[in-house]
């Protein structure tokens, strides 16, 4: 097999090494005529260090490489330290490699010398191709032309390869300029700039330095809104008026040094929305042609390094059948860096923040997260964790997606995996894209598209207590005036949903209990952390109690964060010495946002609405700088006695299980009455699903335990 690669970047070049350590031949086809030292520092994470272990490389990266300690993120105007992302030692051990800092004009130089000098034809610039039952031509433009089993579009974000294949697409402008500086040591002297990822972050502006040659070249790369600089050419340089401008008001040490930069060059920050599929016979692309992404997840070169291995690998695999290579391939590597592409849009937004109170937001999300993930997993797990070495001795099924979730993956009964695909399908890549917001958007999306309010509901708009709210019930079912009243709170992590969005399981919830079902919409974090929600809980109930519904009749309820917050508005409630109310109803409840639970991990990739990333995104982003343990924050450390029955309900499989196994352990430790509904072969908050026959089971039982605990029939409907 002889397999054609079209571009000598960093994806190419390891593609065309990695294909040889399988036997297969390969040659690039390069436009430039040399391979030259423009270029700035990248980073090298463990998923590419892995790949440069594994064909012999990584002593000669490491060799003229930088292995910083940890990364150090703090505010550019005062340097207080906003969060650490420790690296070094503990990172390698962590991640099973080492990240690298390099020059990348070092790394192309290491890779180009790993190659046979006739295997890389540079100076040839490819004008197009043509495929056959046979092989692939490519037809360069001084009129020559090259035969291969296999070409590979590795040529990057304007990819000459792609545009034949699927026709013109949109580049998209992040609205973002970069940057580039390099400063040698010498005129460092004296600043404290350890080898460390010295990051800063400010208004709409970051800077993001390291030391990229030990000792000797230090790497800056300035991003600025685009409207404060009036040039996108990456050779400009020499006049940095518009940069010094950006950055006029640093913190001393920033100051310092961004003093040394004499000249920079500049570029925007553009990239690419996913796309359906890369491959169209013996074509295929990789790298920047077939995902490129912008940078704040320094994960564009070793996303190019997996596709690398994984490429050579499946045409190795199939050797006879190399269009079912490049089908597996894709297969692989799609999903994956779909969901890389996403997540780097999502850290650009963050770090990018300009509003005051999104920026205070930001930070208290990042302190939060130094309390419940000191390794900075839940941020970069996801990228720096894959080994692609171990992936692709796996099933391509296994590969997990833009909802963290095995794309194989499948469920027992259909109805169940109609409810999976939906969970599955909840978020696009546009709504993770947009971080908090979209997927905010995209949440309120999913529940009014799939679930619309029957026009058998009645719904009003209610006020309880200053907290608005709205009152549910079903027009056919005649409510007793001393019949259950429900306090429903929404799930969504504390960051997502709306009391708009859960109008339709509120009526469900109104109709099973044969009374009324008043959903509350309480303040979100991030803007709104720790004790927002249970404030506006505790107003709300309290608001409920004052216009004379008895809390002998009040059943709260809530699911997932909702169920949370409805066993926290108990506890708080007793603490308070107010009147408790008559029960509490949790499904699925998220109970513990330290993510101590085990379930958690045990059930990575099975949760499509779950997972510990998301996660511990939204804890975070709740209790930001207050204490998690805090049981008005995670119930499940409250002391339970003395609250009222507890109807509780989970999914067995499920990223939260342990939540609620662990909290019906303690419940009946505290003496408090619990009845346990597990549900098997189902997702996470199944109520939501009214086409779930376990839905329907768990409704009618929460009816009979509501009158039960409420002490009044329910009333038949009709």
């Amino acid at each position: 097999m002889h397999v054609l690669i079209v571009g000598a970047g960093i994806a190419g070049l390891t593609a065309a090494i990695a294909l040889r350590h399988k036997g297969i031949d390969a040659t690039i086809i390069e436009q430039a005529p040399r391979l030259t030292e423009i270029g700035a520092g990248i980073q090298i994470a463990a998923n590419g260090s892995v790949v440069l272990r594994e064909l012999g490389l990584e002593k000669a990266v490491a060799d003229i490489s930088v292995v910083p300690g940890s990364f150090d993120m703090r505010d550019i105007g005062n340097g207080k330290l906003l969060w650490v992302a420790p690296l070094g030692d503990a990172g390698t051990r962590r991640w099973g490699a080492p990240l690298y800092n390099v020059h990348r004009a070092d790394l192309i130089e290491i890779l180009a010398n790993a190659l046979p000098s006739e295997r890389l034809r540079l100076g040839s610039r490819c004008a197009g191709f043509e495929q056959d039952e046979g092989g692939v031509t490519v037809r360069l433009e001084d009129g020559e032309t090259l035969r291969g089993d296999v070409l590979i579009g590795a040529d990057g974000i304007h990819s000459v390869i792609r545009q034949q294949l699927f026709g013109d697409d949109d580049v998209q402008f992040s609205n973002i300029l970069m940057w580039r500086a390099l400063i040698p040591a010498e005129k460092l002297e004296g600043i404290d700039l350890p080898e460390r990822g010295n990051y800063w972050f400010g208004p709409g502006r970051t800077l993001i330095t390291y030391w990229i040659r030990p000792g000797k070249l230090y790497s800056i790369l300035a991003s600025v809104p685009s409207g404060e600089v009036h040039r996108e050419s990456w050779t400009e340089s020499g006049d940095i008026d518009e940069l010094r401008a950006s950055f006029s008001d640093l913190e001393p040490r920033a100051q310092a040094m961004m003093d040394q930069i004499d000249s920079a060059f500049i570029t925007g920050m553009f990239y690419r929305d996913p796309i359906d599929r890369w491959t169209e016979g013996r074509v295929s692309l990789m790298g920047d042609a077939a995902h490129p992404m912008v940078p704040f997840l320094a994960q564009g070169a070793c996303q190019g390094m997996e596709d690398a291995w994984v490429l050579a690998t499946m045409l190795e695999r199939h050797r006879d059948d190399p269009l079912a290579g490049l089908r597996e391939y894709e297969q692989r590597r799609r999903p994956r860096t779909t969901r890389v592409q996403s997540g780097a849009r999502a850290m650009v937004k963050m770090v990018h923040e300009s509003d005051p109170e999104r920026i205070k937001a930001r930070n208290g999300r990042w302190k939060g997260m130094q309390h419940i993930d000191p390794m900075a997993e839940a941020t970069w797990s996801f990228v720096w964790e894959y080994n692609v070495l171990e992936e692709v001795e796996r099933p391509a099924g296994e590969v997990l997606g833009l909802s963290a979730t095995r794309e194989a993956k499948r469920m027992a009964r259909a109805e169940s995996q109609r409810a999976f695909d939906l969970w599955k399908g909840a978020f696009t890549a546009e709504d993770v894209a947009r971080g908090h917001d979209g997927m905010r958007e995209g949440y309120d999306r999913f529940l009014t598209t799939h679930f619309p309010v029957p026009e058998s509901t009645r719904v009003e708009e209610a006020e309880l207590g200053g907290v608005p709210a709205f009152r549910v019930r079903d027009a056919n079912t005649a409510a007793s005036e001393e019949g259950p009243v429900v306090l429903h709170f929404h799930g969504g992590g504390y960051m997502l949903g709306s009391a708009r969005s859960s109008l339709e399981y509120a009526g469900r919830l109104a109709q099973a209990v044969g009374g009324e079902c008043l959903t509350v919409d309480y303040r979100l974090a991030p803007e709104a952390p720790y004790p927002a929600a249970l404030d506006d809980a505790m107003d709300a109930y309290r608001g409920l109690v004052r216009a004379g519904v008895a809390p002998s009749r009040l059943i709260v309820s809530g699911e997932s964060s909702g169920g949370g917050l409805a066993l926290a508005l108990a506890l708080a409630l007793k603490m308070a010495g107010d009147p408790l109310p008559a029960g509490i109803v949790a499904i699925c409840p998220f109970t513990d946002l330290t993510l101590s639970g085990p379930s958690i991990k045990e059930f990575a990739g099975e949760d499509p609405a779950a997972n510990r990333d998301t996660l511990a995104l939204m804890a975070a982003s709740y209790f930001q700088a207050h204490e998690p343990r805090d049981p008005l924050v995670s119930p499940l450390f409250g002391d339970l006695r003395d609250l009222p029955p507890l109807f509780l309900s989970a999914v067995e499989g499920e990223s939260l299980y342990s939540d609620s196994t662990r909290l019906l352990d303690r419940a009946r430790e505290a003496g408090m009455e619990v009845t346990m509904l597990p549900v098997r072969d189902s997702v996470h908050v199944y109520p939501l699903f009214p086409f779930l026959p376990e839905t329907e089971t768990t409704l009618k039982a929460i009816g009979d335990w509501a009158a039960k605990v409420v002490g009044a029939p329910v009333r038949a409907v009709g």
